[in-house]
């Protein structure tokens, strides 16, 4: 009988004799026989195996991916702001020269005056002539000597501007929710808006509005003195909140001191909903076949473009909310006869859409608005209050999950990366998911 191991080319001597096939096989591959005979590790041997072919074939695109497309398009954003601020000045430096120029021309007119009128007058005492010429000799230095000064400071950008976070795909998981992690009452008249920037969450606590960090705190809080909020987004490119009243009128809050500051670039309309990109704010009207109007973030909130029925959406729809991500808008629509609601995601640069997700509830006039807000990697959530429901959609616009919710929820944005805040009417409920 050979004393070699029964697998080939193992020139080591077999230990042990398996029991069920009769091989004589040396420790290790003895261990290895076990391994691939047990039924219930095989499958899992095979995945291991998968995984590391995967690993070996993958590179760091892999992880990058879309982060790569948001970090070149905020450089390209960020480049385009301080050119903005470049010709702004240099467009300044250049009408103050102009103006400068004009002035020195007043000036160089009045001193040929004097000068004529000094020609004239000769007669008069000679001290008298002497401290008219040094007079006119003062003023000539003075514009030959008038220049501009600058005064630049340098320009400081905080690393923590950008945060990179790992995200699991099984990351949000909102078919769960359990009894919430912290409640913040919000009682009073006004609507339950939120928004987040994923460093602090900005929301509307009567008679105030409040700045919350992420150890849920309110670190901030300013009187609001204006009409009945609409809604509002967030800005990284302007630093600030955007805000819409009742009135008609569009306010900037920004992050670091909550000041309030009326934009004053923009026409007043019944707005219903807004929401950013990078490089664009956009704004909905509150009517039925709805527009959308785009303006400008990197110039001063100029109006780039205005879409109307049948681009926006059909002339027999509302659009109820909206929500951006990625190049992407994701519109809450309603049928003005059915009231049946659907969730599309659209392209944000052409509105071409990408698909239409018909969900299973209505809304009416007088009910609270249908929103919509962005989740990772590339998913949405839909907040229903008439329903009591959420909505989960994956990125190809199916359902994932849908849960209840008790007290109904009118709003719901992701804080952070495992923070869902979750408004009612008179509180804000956060949950981990």
């Amino acid at each position: 009988m050979p004393r070699t191991c029964a697998i080939n080319k193992c020139k080591h001597k077999w230990r042990v004799s398996c029991s069920c096939c009769k091989k004589n096989l040396c420790q290790e591959h003895f261990k290895e026989h076990q391994d691939l005979n047990n039924p219930q590790l095989n499958p899992l041997l095979n995945e291991i195996n998968q995984l590391d072919e995967q690993i070996k074939s993958s590179n760091t695109e892999k992880f990058i991916g879309q982060c790569r497309i948001q970090l070149d398009a905020w450089r390209e954003n960020a480049l385009k702001l301080i050119n903005r601020v470049y010709e702004d000045k240099s467009q300044e430096l250049q009408q103050r020269s102009m103006k400068k120029l004009d002035e020195q021309r007043i000036q160089l007119d009045d001193i040929r005056s004097k000068i004529t009128e000094f020609i004239r007058e000769q007669e008069t005492n000679q001290e008298q002539n002497n401290s008219t010429l040094k007079q006119i000799q003062k003023e000539i230095k003075l514009m030959q000597n008038t220049t501009f000064q600058l005064d630049i400071r340098p320009l400081t950008i905080d690393n923590k501007l950008i945060f990179i976070e790992d995200c699991q795909s099984n990351e949000c998981q909102l078919s769960n929710l359990v009894t919430p992690y912290k409640t913040i009452d919000c009682q009073g008249e006004w609507g339950p808006i939120l928004v987040s920037n994923n460093h602090h969450l900005l929301i509307d606590r009567h008679p105030n509005l409040c700045l919350i960090n992420q150890q849920l705190q309110i670190v901030k809080q300013v009187p609001w003195k204006f009409d009945f909020i609409r809604d509002m987004c967030w800005s990284s490119t302007l630093n600030s909140f955007l805000i819409i009243t009742r009135n008609k009128e569009i306010y900037l809050a920004n992050e670091d001191s909550l000041a309030i500051e009326l934009v004053q670039t923009i026409e007043a309309q019944d707005w219903s909903s807004c929401t950013c990109s990078e490089s664009s704010f956009y704004l909905t009207t509150r009517r039925e076949g709805t527009y959308i109007y785009e303006f400008n973030l990197l110039s001063s909130l100029q109006l780039i473009k205005k879409w109307k029925p049948p681009h926006s959406c059909k002339q027999y729809e509302i659009i109820l909310n909206q929500a951006y991500r990625n190049q992407k808008l994701a519109l809450v629509i309603s049928h003005s006869a059915t009231n049946i609601v659907q969730l599309e995601l659209r392209q944000s640069t052409t509105l071409d859409r990408l698909w239409i997700l018909r969900l299973d509830i209505t809304h009416s006039m007088g009910q609270p608005l249908i929103r919509c807000s962005p989740l990772k990697l590339d998913q949405w959530l839909v907040v229903d209050s008439h329903s009591s429901q959420l909505f989960h959609v994956d990125k190809d616009g199916q359902i994932k999950s849908s849960s209840n919710c008790n007290p109904s929820p009118w709003n719901a944005v992701l804080f952070g990366s495992n923070l869902l805040a979750i408004r009612t009417k008179n509180s804000v409920h956060f949950h981990h998911v």
